[in-house]
């Protein structure tokens, strides 16, 4: 009795790994599809760190049991190991640069138009004071800043940002405002750089005036053009109160629930829908890029997305490259979310990167990558 009952146990925990297993390939295929063809993948695909997560507790369950089923999930690890280290690097200690090679430092942060507004509001000058000397006085050669906000003509309180942040501490800038106000101020993505900008230009994603845009500048680095992107894709638009509503209505209030998750499914949708628009208009614009790129920013998507595919096919990530842990950016009521991050091209490599975690003010933790200029192949 005992015997058989061992073989039904173990027969069950195989059918559920199979289904794991099963789960995995469904996800890593439904990251190939582009959300506005069929937006129920984008869902299936979020789900994808779940499945990989229980594929590994598999290993370890077979493991424990010395069984040779082990083989199942660890066969999954190993063909899927790119998957894993999107979702955990190992941080694998990076060679550093040569003393004589040209580097690049690129910050990103989402300033949340540095807390100055929360709504028609306005809030404590002191934090947004806080924030913008923090990015002002950041190491960083290159910022890119995204919902970046800046009132020269505000009498209340010194939010002439641009200069603060730029002519100040001897920085160019580009600043490309989505809304521009005499009274409150303007909007937009910016690129901050202690390298002379000698080009630039704005990726319009919507014929409608949008914060949500991409905007490049071309940097002389001693001789040696690089380009940075400074990018802010589709929000999800999902307010802390959304998910705090969600929350609170499990298992009180049934019907208040079923309304609540059906407006976060509805926003997530939307959102997967139109960033699948976005990264491939991004794309076709690399294509046109004749030196090496950074492309940095608030993508609003997790690495297990059509949006984040899509650029890691034809990119590298500088986290997954030089960084380690879950790096989460998103500080809000959903955790372990890394939605901000920076990719580049061939002719740069990365060998350091950092989420800086000392500075919550925002609703988005800063990243920061340090890249080496790859010397030139002798014609």
């Amino acid at each position: 009795m005992s015997d058989t009952f061992k073989k039904i146990r173990t027969r069950i925990w195989l059918i559920l790994n199979i289904a794991v297993v099963l789960w995995v390939l469904l996800g890593v295929l439904c990251m190939q599809v582009p959300p506005y063809d069929f937006w129920p993948a984008g869902f299936i695909a979020f789900s994808l760190p779940g499945a990989l997560v229980l594929n590994f507790l598999f290993l370890l369950y077979w493991a424990l049991r010395r069984s040779w089923f082990l083989f199942l999930p660890l066969a999954v690890m190993v063909l899927g190991w790119t998957y894993y280290e999107r979702l955990l690097p190992l941080g694998l200690v990076k060679e550093l640069p040569p003393q004589d090679a040209k580097t690049l430092h690129v910050m990103s942060l989402n300033t949340h138009m540095f807390t100055a507004y929360h709504g028609k509001e306005r809030l404590t000058a002191g934090v947004s004071s806080e924030m913008v000397d923090w990015v002002a006085s950041h190491p960083a050669d290159v910022y890119c800043l995204q919902e970046f906000y800046s009132n020269p003509n505000s009498k209340e309180y010194d939010f002439n940002i641009i200069s603060r942040i730029g002519a100040r501490y001897g920085k160019e800038h580009f600043f490309s405002a989505a809304s521009s106000s005499s009274k409150h101020g303007d909007l937009g993505v910016a690129i901050f750089s202690k390298f002379p900008i000698v080009d630039k230009g704005v990726i319009h994603f919507s014929e409608k005036p949008s914060g949500n845009r991409a905007i490049w500048a071309d940097l002389d680095m001693d001789g040696d053009t690089v380009r940075v992107y400074a990018t802010h894709l589709q929000s999800m638009s999902i307010k802390a109160e959304d998910i705090e509503n969600t929350y609170t209505a499990i298992g009180s209030d049934e019907e208040s629930f079923k309304k609540e998750g059906r407006n976060v499914a509805r926003r997530l949708r939307n959102g997967f829908v139109k960033r699948g628009y976005q990264v491939e208009l991004l794309l076709e614009h690399f294509k046109t890029c004749p030196y090496p790129f950074v492309i940095s920013g608030d993508y609003n998507d997790i690495p297990f997305s059509y949006t984040y595919n899509e650029l890691a096919k034809e990119l590298t990530n500088a986290f997954v490259e030089a960084g380690s842990g879950l790096g989460a950016t998103y500080n809000g009521p959903l955790p372990f979310l890394r939605i901000d991050n920076q990719f580049y091209s061939d002719g740069l490599q990365a060998y350091e990167f950092e989420t800086h975690y000392e500075m919550a003010l925002s609703d988005h933790f800063p990243i920061s990558a340090k890249y080496m200029l790859e010397p030139k192949e002798e014609e």
